[in-house]
């Protein structure tokens, strides 16, 4: 079960998936955000990052948050796109050559005007399990898409942070 219409309880882990973070992605992607130019900054340059401190290029905080957004979307389907809500930190920097991994954890239901709105805690953990980007997420489900429910709602437990195992995508 990985789908936000099969009755997924609180607590329940979404599928983790694993993104490999490459020097050509994070151009491809700098490139597209600024709109064709490839000018020399701390997501391009390795020089114009140290001049800022960072040992080399960094990944923009958009780029791997829109692998948030595609795990999102295939956990809500319709739901993300009609009324999908992201709400995260940036925590530490995302490098090249970096794994990171999409987790999630359901957190909460609300009844709202045309279905449910189910609430994420989300994550991405780097190779070594550390948190670099963390909040949450939430979509819609419509009323007539709605699951039945045969659980109480009670406050989520603590996410955990595990050590997936998932084969990395590589863009």
């Amino acid at each position: 079960m990985n789908s936000a219409t099969e009755n997924p309880g609180i607590g329940h882990e979404i599928a983790p998936v694993t993104y490999a973070i490459t020097r050509e992605s994070i151009a491809t992607y700098s490139r597209y955000a600024a709109g064709g130019n490839d000018a020399g900054n701390i997501y391009t340059g390795d020089e114009a990052a140290r001049r800022a401190g960072l040992p080399h290029a960094v990944a923009q905080g958009r780029y791997p948050i829109g692998y948030m957004s595609e795990c999102a979307f295939a956990f809500f389907g319709a739901g993300w796109v009609q009324g999908g809500r992201i709400d995260v930190n940036l925590i530490k920097p995302v490098y090249p050559g970096d794994f990171i991994t999409v987790c999630g954890i359901v957190s909460d239901y609300r009844s709202v005007a045309g279905g449910t709105r189910i609430t994420l805690d989300v994550w991405l953990e780097n190779q070594h399990g550390e948190r670099v980007t963390a909040g949450w997420a939430s979509g819609l489900v419509p009323a007539d898409k709605q699951p039945t429910l045969n659980m109480p709602v009670i406050l989520p437990p603590t996410a955990s942070v595990r050590n997936h195992k998932s084969q990395p995508r590589l863009y």
